[in-house]
């Protein structure tokens, strides 16, 4: 901040000082000088008479003076009579010895001198430079000082705007580690600590997603070797008979073996979709085929009976996504219908002028409208008396709903329910051109 207001100061102050010095000496060599013209001349030669006259007479210093200021008064003009020795000599003085009429002028004022002969008195007469604000090389003058202030300031603020854009730009573009690219810009610039700092903070959140990907990695991998070994033992006893105490162990023992897998495809999914880039490949096609073949799916493997109805208010109208992805969104969301359902689950498609929009809903026992929010950060699971709510699931499924739905430049949250009782799970994305 104190760099930037030193830097813009300085350079406001010495364009004006530059700039106004440059175009005044500019005016002074190119400004006309006063004229004496009859007007004047006759002015002069009445008030030299008119003070001869008073002279004759014996007027005083005072009276003179009060005649003066009256008649200044009347010609709008600025009348003084001087002593020789208050002007300074110059060649002036010399004209004015032979009598002559001699101009001059200043910065506010043209002014016209005559020595009153037989006198050691100077007649003065001044007139205010108004008629210099419509000249039209003062309004050329003036007109080129404020375009010359206003391209000091664009040339010191165009480099600071090209920075801004440059951050603006790496903030928005994402590089292949999910954070913007280093960001360059010269040790000049007033933005040059600010993007110092910026690209620490990307190198540690590029450390920091690094060594995350590379637990999530590992943990998942490394841990499918034992798995794969306990699996294998586990295989080897269903081929020996066991009493029924130990069978019911043994079952216990794989069913945590088939939820550790299930877990490590959910972990694995998750950082594959972390690192995934949010280029999609969009497609036009028919979301009711899709869900009637997740719908026949879903059958295959209903150990509950849970019935599932789509209602199509889009009248069979076609939706643009990527379908792979999608697909997975509504998988996830089926699953977890399924988990609190009692007897039924709701499908809805729907589309307005500007979105697509698919509602999942099911006659569970709801989500609390506090808990609406968090359900989908990664690894929360909510659990309620239901018999089936706390079963199968780690709380990364509706984290990956809503990254997927982001990638569409859409949202995912649950909504109060409206063709059953439970939770209401509502998908949306924008049209695209």
């Amino acid at each position: 901040m104190n760099r930037a207001f030193i830097s813009l100061y300085s350079t406001i102050v010495v364009s004006v000082v530059v700039m106004g010095w440059g175009l005044n000496q500019f005016w002074e060599t190119l400004a006309p000088e006063p004229t004496i013209t009859p007007e004047i001349k006759t002015i002069f030669y009445l008030l030299e008479d008119k003070l001869s006259f008073q002279d004759k007479f014996g007027s005083q210093e005072n009276q003179r003076a009060e005649y003066l200021q009256n008649l200044s008064k009347v010609l709008e003009v600025d009348i003084q009579l001087l002593s020789r020795d208050d002007l300074v000599e110059s060649s002036r003085i010399n004209l004015m010895q032979a009598d002559a009429i001699v101009a001059a002028g200043s910065a506010d004022a043209m002014i016209w001198y005559k020595r009153l002969p037989q006198q050691d008195k100077v007649l003065m007469l001044s007139v205010a430079k108004n008629h210099v604000l419509e000249s039209p090389l003062y309004k050329i003058l003036l007109i080129i000082f404020y375009v010359g202030m206003a391209l000091v300031i664009f040339l010191w603020v165009w480099p600071l705007s090209r920075d801004v854009k440059k951050l603006e730009k790496q903030t928005r573009t994402l590089g292949k580690d999910a954070v913007p690219e280093t960001l360059r810009i010269s040790s000049a610039s007033t933005l040059y600590p600010l993007a110092r700092e910026f690209n620490h903070m990307a190198q540690r959140l590029r450390d920091l997603i690094a060594s995350h990907r590379d637990m999530t990695n590992a943990v998942s991998h490394e841990l499918r070797t034992p798995l794969a070994r306990m699996k294998f033992a586990m295989a080897m006893l269903d081929a020996q008979t066991h009493p029924e105490k130990i069978q019911k162990q043994h079952l216990s023992i794989a069913q945590d073996i088939n939820e550790m897998e299930s877990l490590i495809g959910s972990l694995l999914m998750y950082a594959g979709f972390e690192q995934n880039s949010e280029q999609l490949q969009q497609c036009e096609g028919h979301m009711r085929a899709l869900l009637t073949d997740i719908c026949k799916r879903f059958a295959r493997n209903n150990p509950r009976n849970i019935t599932v109805d789509i209602i199509d208010y889009s009248g069979s109208a076609v939706f643009c996504c990527e379908w792979k992805l999608i697909e997975t969104v509504l998988q996830n969301l089926m699953n977890n219908a399924a988990r609190y359902a009692q007897t039924s689950i709701c499908i809805g498609l729907e589309q307005t002028a500007t979105e697509y929009r698919i509602f999942i809903e099911d006659d569970g026992s709801g989500i609390p409208e506090s808990e609406r929010q968090r359900v989908f950060d990664s690894f929360v699971r909510l659990y309620s008396a239901e018999p089936n709510s706390s079963t199968g699931g780690f709380g990364l499924g509706l984290a990956i709903v809503k990254r997927i739905m982001k990638w569409h430049r859409g949202d995912a949250f649950f909504a109060p329910p409206e063709q059953l009782s439970g939770a209401r799970a509502v998908i949306c994305w924008p049209k695209t051109s």
